[in-house]
Parts: structure tokens; C-alpha cells; sequence
């Protein structure tokens, strides 16, 4: 195999990869990137066994072939080579030769053969997504899925697809147990092709997706099957296989009768909460709230540093009302919003709190209350 390459689209493959490729070495060949010859110029595809991504890059392909390397390793010399021009050329036992300017590498890897093939769904019914619509999905509720969670089915994000008349919606779910996100939006396209109209996505496939729509490059296609997910954007293919399992009945989280409403700034709230927080106990992050008329007071205390207490303005007209939360999942939660202005929606001290953003409607934050 021989071809010749643009450093920066070598790098852009490579760099698309890095954390889809497999480090703990449980399968050599997992933590190789396998780079193939292909019309248009060459391949480079990485995969966990769970993700699998794949991407044509624009290459002049004198020898067909194709050869696995290390992904750490050739994208540390990616990026360092001296010139803009690349030659990369594989000889007898996987060996490979990378010239650049003066520099010249070379390393061992392992043959194309050895990779794992990914799932093959080219032939599964494709509909078009609203690249934007999916991105805001998965940033604004991939925050509160969990992480290394017993309850496996949590540490996914809940998809579910729906066809309308004009359209589609989407809506996806994040949960912990201790804080819930959901967020439902209208978007383009025609949802009639899904088989399926519900999935868990793994929460690190969901955060690969979002990297490469952070690109904004080209269209978005989906295709959903029993096992598998599949994404197509231009000449990438991203392939991650679901969690099996019963997602929670998230809707019977949120609370209907919350009667208490409170308005704020949220970059106020946000200030004051983080300041509060800094003497709040590390292992829970615990912040008391007292809201009364036209105020609301933060404070935290720690028996080991001291206290914190602030008090800022806040649209509320109910009594006196005392709750504590953890101020982490409020920071997440308010993160991702958007919009100036916030409302929290709460009932009494034991009783968990919504969080929506002024303007932003089919968007909600839940977070559980904590004993202070």
C-alpha cells in the first residue's frame, strides 16, 4: 500500500478517532486505526468493538492495500510532521514508512485482516436528520445520564423517534437517578423507514456524535435496527451498538404538582451558586435555598472550612421556603440552557425541583432535593 496525503486531512481522520480506538489493549489490533485504499482516496476506521466509526479522506492512492497502526502513535507523529506533504507506504510484515519533508518513520503494525469488520447496515432504510436538532439533543441532556451506573440502562441516553404530520420529533432523555434532563424538539424529515422507534445509545457513543456534529459539516442520517444505531454524515459512518434493556418510566419522575414558581437571571444564579458552593462539603455540594418574597438566599456550610451566604433577586411571591440541593447538578443543568432567564418550579423541602428555560418550550431539568 502507497499513497500520498495532505497533513491536516491525515490529522482530521486521525483526530476523529482517538477515543473510538481501544487502549486496554484487551484485542492489539483495537487500540490500531485500519487504513484502507478506497475510490476517492483512503479509509480510516477505529473501533471499541461498542463504537465503530469509519471516514473517507481525500489521498493519492498509488498502490491499493490497506495496513493497521497504532492510533496513539501515528496521530503523535501526524502531528508533528514538518511538512505538508505526506508519503505513507507499507512493506512486508506490516510495516509502514511515513515521509515527511526530512523525516522519515517507521513502525509496526498488524494486518488489515486482523480488524473486526463493522456492522454492515448499508442496506438499512436511512431517514434524514436535522443535524442541528440532534446536537441540541445530545448537549443538553448527556450531562445527567450516568456514569458507570449498576442500573446499566442509565448510562445511556433514551431516544425515541416519532413520525408528525410536516415532520418528525425527537426526544431524548438523560437520567442518573439523582437528576433527569428531557428535551423534545420538532425537526425535519420522515421517520416512516424506523423500524424501531426507540433506543438507549450508549452515553460515550452519544458523545462522539455530538464531537463530530460539533464540526458542522454536511447532512445527518440515521438508521435504527434491533442491535444497532447507525449515523452518516457526508463520508463518515459511525456505527455504536444499543443497551439492551427497559428504559425507567421517566415521566412519572417529574413532578405534576409543583405550585411554587421562582424566576431568575440565570447568569446570576449561576454566579452566586458557584460562589456559594466553594465552602459547601466536597463529597455532596450541598447548598441550601431559602426563597421568600422577592429574594432568594443561598447558603452552604462546612464544619471543617467555614460558611457561605448570599442573597440575590428572584420573581417570587409564595412564603418562606427551605430546600437543599446539590449545587453541581443545578450547574449542569443550568450549563446547557440557553436562554437569560430560568424558572424553577418546587412544592416543599422534599420534593424535587424542575428547572426550564424562559422560552425554550419541551425542555426540562429535574433534580432530586437533599436533606440539609
Amino acid at each position: 500500500m502507497r499513497f500520498r496525503i495532505k497533513k491536516d486531512e491525515l490529522l482530521k481522520g486521525l483526530s476523529r478517532v482517538q477515543s473510538v480506538a481501544d487502549r486496554r489493549n484487551t484485542m492489539p489490533v483495537l487500540s490500531n486505526v485500519l487504513i484502507q485504499s478506497v475510490e476517492g482516496g483512503i479509509s480510516i476506521t477505529a473501533t471499541d468493538l461498542e463504537i465503530g466509526m469509519r471516514g473517507v479522506y481525500a489521498a493519492e492512492v498509488e498502490e491499493p492495500g490497506g495496513i493497521t497502526l497504532s492510533a496513539r502513535k501515528l496521530y503523535e507523529i501526524a502531528r508533528e510532521l514538518p511538512s505538508e506533504d505526506v508519503l505513507v507506504e507499507s512493506a512486508e510484515n506490516n510495516w509502514a514508512t511515513i515521509k515527511s519533508g526530512s523525516a522519515v518513520f517507521k513502525f509496526s503494525g498488524l494486518a488489515a485482516e486482523e480488524f473486526p469488520a463493522l456492522p454492515d447496515m448499508e442496506g438499512a432504510g436511512f431517514i434524514d436528520m436535522d443535524a442541528h436538532a440532534m446536537r441540541d439533543l445530545i448537549r443538553k441532556t448527556i450531562f445527567a445520564a450516568g456514569d458507570n451506573d449498576t442500573r446499566y440502562v442509565l448510562n445511556g441516553l433514551f431516544m425515541t423517534v416519532s413520525s408528525e404530520a410536516g415532520g418528525m420529533k425527537l426526544t431524548v432523555v438523560g437520567t442518573d437517578g439523582h437528576r433527569l434532563a428531557i428535551l423534545a424538539k420538532q425537526a425535519d424529515g420522515d421517520a416512516s423507514a424506523l423500524e424501531e422507534t426507540s433506543a438507549i445509545i450508549p452515553k460515550k457513543s452519544a458523545a462522539e456524535l455530538k464531537k463530530l456534529l460539533d464540526e458542522g459539516e454536511g447532512s445527518l442520517k440515521m438508521s435504527l435496527s434491533k442491535n444497532h444505531i447507525v449515523f452518516k454524515m457526508d463520508s463518515l459512518y459511525m456505527v455504536t451498538r444499543l443497551i439492551e434493556g427497559n428504559y425507567p418510566n421517566y415521566e412519572q419522575v417529574v413532578p405534576a404538582d409543583n405550585d411554587k414558581t421562582v424566576g431568575v437571571d440565570k447568569a446570576n444564579f449561576v454566579s452566586a451558586l458557584k460562589r456559594v458552593s466553594l465552602l459547601s462539603r466536597e463529597r455532596t455540594n450541598a447548598v441550601k435555598f431559602t426563597f421568600d418574597a422577592g429574594k432568594a438566599v443561598l447558603s452552604s456550610q462546612n464544619p471543617e472550612v467555614g460558611e457561605a451566604r448570599e442573597e440575590m433577586d428572584a420573581d417570587y411571591a409564595g412564603g418562606e421556603l427551605e430546600v437543599g440541593f446539590n449545587a453541581r447538578y443545578l450547574l449542569d443543568a443550568l450549563s446547557a440552557m440557553e436562554q437569560d432567564k430560568v424558572t424553577l418550579l418546587l412544592k416543599d423541602t422534599l420534593s424535587p425541583c424542575i428547572i426550564s428555560p424562559v422560552g425554550e418550550e419541551g425542555y426540562r431539568c429535574v433534580v432530586m432535593p437533599m436533606r440539609i
